[in-house]
Formats: C-alpha cells, structure tokens, sequence
C-alpha cells in the first residue's frame, strides 16, 4: 500500500511540472495533445506486452474508448487552458476534478462523500477569489472555463480508468488509450506548429516521456490498490508543485485574497476526497 501511495504522489508532482515543457516548446494544445499520446502510447507498448493476458469483452472495450475519448478531452482542455491564462489559474479550475469525483463515485463505484454540495460552494468561491472576475481578462475567464472542462473530463476518467487497468493491466490501458486519443485528435491537429517550433519541439517529447507516459503509467499501476478517492487527494500534491513553478520560474505572483481562494479549493478537494469506510464497485 505505501509503495503505490508513493507511486500516485510521484506522478502528481511530475504532472506539476507540465509548464516546464509546454511553455519552453511555444507549441498550442492542438498540436502538442497528439504528441503526448503518440510518444506515450508507444512507450509503453514493450511494458504493455509483459502484462498478464487481459479481459477483453464488451465492458472492457467500452472503458477503453470511454478513458481515451476523457482523457482526450482533459489534456487538450487543460493544455489549452496553461495557453490562454495563467498557471495558478489553469491548475486550480482543472482541480475541481476531486468534487466530479464526489459526484460520480455514487453512481459507478457507490461511494458516497458527505458534504459534496458544500465543498462545491466552497471551492467556487475558492476560485472566484482566485479569478477576480471583476478584474479578470477575457483569457482568464476563458481560460477558466477550459480548465473546468478539464476537470469533469478527469475526474470522470479517474473512475473509469481505475476499472480499466484491473482488467488490461496498467501499461496496456494507458498505452491503448494513448494510440486511440492520438489517433481521435489527429484530424484537428495543428501538426505545422510542431514544423515551425524545431528543435524546441523536443522539450514536448521530454514531456510526453516523463509527465506524460513514466507518470500515466505510475498512476494507473497504483490507482486500483489506493482507489479513486485516495488518489485524488494525493493529486493535490500536482497543484502544489505546478503554482509553485508558476511563482518561482514564471514570475507569476499570487497576491493574498487569490492565496486565500486556493486554500478553498484545495480544502474542498480535499472534504470530499477522504477515503469512505467501505465502497463497492458496481463495474464487474
């Protein structure tokens, strides 16, 4: 048990550490998203063929496509969202993620979080502090609703995943998915962003290897042993390191009522992230 906390915790601060790569590379969400799964689906593929023969049926099928259309649509939301405004901002609206899990975990593993409607109070008022959507830009707002989609699409996919990987083994799940979000994103993609960066297009595949696929795959290989709720209050440790970046590589100051707000986010995230006395899965 303490290996995989450990494991979950290493993966959150790495994905703490995403501006380092995207910002440095100058390349949009469209074309970075395909990047990632591509580089991170073919990782994983030797890790993935090591792994005990999977499940495959109609279940297991329909939570491969569901993990890879979500997280599809988390990563180009929240890579969009660290474009448009900044990453105290981007960050903090993506980690309303734990209170979709709230709402979710009744429903797909029966978990029932007390206080759900109150910590969502909290955490919008959180954020307002946070935004000043009397002072805010439109990039700031728009940025915020970005990351909010982020965070239902990851929060959704959390509990979804968790069910996947027990079936297909961590590697393969995350791999599998990875190909088939490439591939789902690929028409849209802004593939001459990459031509045009150069040699800084390596700093996204740096990403890609580590942030992305070393730790995807930690976090999926832990998830069914600390189990959805767990796992994201200890992803709260990714908000942590990636405001932290934002102050001291970015210059990006938080002044005292936005370090107010985010201490209500965090804080509701982490109500309604405490790990229920029992919880039964209703996927088989």
């Amino acid at each position: 048990m303490t290996a995989a906390f450990l494991q979950v915790a290493a993966a959150a601060c790495m994905w703490g550490t995403w501006s380092l790569f995207l910002r440095p590379s100058g390349i949009p969400a469209w074309a970075s998203a395909p990047v990632l799964f591509a580089v991170t689906g073919v990782v994983l593929l030797p890790l993935a063929r090591r792994e005990p023969k999977p499940r495959w049926d109609q279940i297991t099928l329909g939570l491969l496509f569901a993990n890879a259309g979500l997280d599809a649509l988390n990563v180009v939301t929240f890579f969009a969202a660290m474009d448009a405004t900044t990453v105290a901002i981007a960050v903090l609206s993506h980690y309303l993620a734990p209170l979709v899990v709230a709402l979710l975990a009744p429903i797909i593993d029966r978990e029932r979080t007390p206080g759900g409607v109150a910590a969502a109070a909290v955490a919008t008022i959180g954020l307002a502090l946070v935004l000043r959507p009397w002072e805010a830009t439109r990039a700031d707002l728009f940025g915020v609703i970005l990351g909010t989609v982020s965070a239902f699409a990851y929060g959704a996919n959390v509990l979804v995943v968790r069910h996947l990987a027990v079936r297909i083994g961590a590697a393969r799940a995350v791999s599998y998915h990875a190909l088939l979000a490439a591939v789902a994103i690929l028409p849209w993609a802004e593939l001459g962003a990459i031509r045009e960066a150069g040699p800084r297009a390596l700093w996204l595949v740096a990403g890609a290897l580590g942030p992305g696929a070393l730790a995807g795959w930690l976090f999926v290989r832990a998830l069914p042993t600390v189990g959805a709720t767990r796992g994201a209050v200890l992803a709260f440790l990714e908000p942590l390191v990636a405001v932290g970046i934002g102050w001291a590589v970015w210059d990006e100051r938080l002044g005292a009522w936005a370090i107010a707000g985010a201490a209500l986010v965090l804080g509701a995230g982490l109500w309604v992230t405490r790990a229920p006395a029992h919880a039964r899965s209703s996927i088989p």
